[in-house]
């Protein structure tokens, strides 16, 4: 076997042994041509005699010095024979020849296997995260929508000292990507309508689509999640959005405020190799 570059010839090849990677499906195949044309990612593949791709990862720069690592899969045939291995250790090498300093990836608790792979490469858990889906019609709240709000500097100086901050290593999540937060992303969100502020903290919320949001940063205390993840979610239902995301460090006060609201969350595992 052999890595290289991937080629959007390859999306085809790889569509059909990664069809069934979940119960609902997969998108690497649907992202692929996106990595291959993203100046800042590095899909690889390995490929057999026939030049055949057997194994899939991308890589990406999310900022000057840090890398994240995604969609790794190798065909059902040939797991466990160190091909994810293999691109995982491509990929870091080509982040390190890009000047990042540290590399993350994420798995899901219960995924033992890859864990296992991950911590033998060297990574170190360093976070765990809470992901939870709400369908806001379904949910009783009473609390009012929060409102848009430009106080960033506030935002950001309660955020930095908070259990939230320290639990989550200061990152933020970008969708299934996570990074170390600036004081940009919250300018940025302000900027864009989508810094909300109620009377126990802030939050990033954003809305892709008219049917779903998303949320993958809070500011908050104990005693005040309740207000403001409800907040979240009366803003959904005024919105009449069907799906609402919440991506949050794991915390206690966090897990039950996300009980009281009938979730059932995953536990998303962020694990971390320096790369200096």
């Amino acid at each position: 076997m052999r890595t290289r570059p991937a080629r959007l010839e390859d999306v085809p090849l790889i569509a059909p042994w990664t069809a069934d990677t979940f119960e609902w499906g997969d998108y690497v195949a649907q992202r692929l041509p996106g990595w291959v044309e993203d100046p800042d990612s590095m899909p690889m593949v390995s490929v057999d005699d026939d030049d055949r791709p057997v194994a899939v990862a991308n890589t990406v720069l999310l900022s000057p010095t840090e890398a994240w690592l995604e969609g790794a899969r190798v065909h059902p045939a040939l797991k466990r024979s160190g091909l994810g291995s293999t691109l995982n250790r491509a990929g870091t090498e080509w982040a390190r020849g890009r000047g990042a300093l540290v590399a993350r990836l994420a798995t899901e608790d219960d995924n033992t296997a890859a864990r296992r792979q991950v911590e033998a490469l060297g990574y170190r858990h360093t976070s765990t995260w809470c992901y939870a889906v709400i369908e806001p019609r379904t949910v009783s709240v009473t609390t009012s929508p929060m409102a848009p709000t430009g106080d960033v500097e506030a935002a950001w100086l309660y955020w930095a000292g908070s259990e939230l901050a320290h639990a989550g290593k200061e990152l933020i999540s970008v969708g299934w990507r996570w990074r170390k937060t600036r004081f940009d992303d919250l300018a940025r969100a302000a900027s864009a309508g989508e810094l909300y502020q109620s009377q126990g903290g802030w939050a990033l919320v954003e809305q892709p689509e008219p049917d779903w949001m998303r949320c993958g940063w809070l500011a908050t205390a104990p005693e005040d999640a309740p207000q403001v993840i409800e907040g979240v979610v009366s803003m959904a239902r005024s919105r009449d959005v069907t799906e609402l995301g919440l991506m949050i460090p794991r915390l206690a006060w966090i897990e039950e405020t996300l009980s009281r609201l009938g979730a059932d969350p995953a536990l998303i595992l962020i694990y971390t190799l320096g790369l200096s």
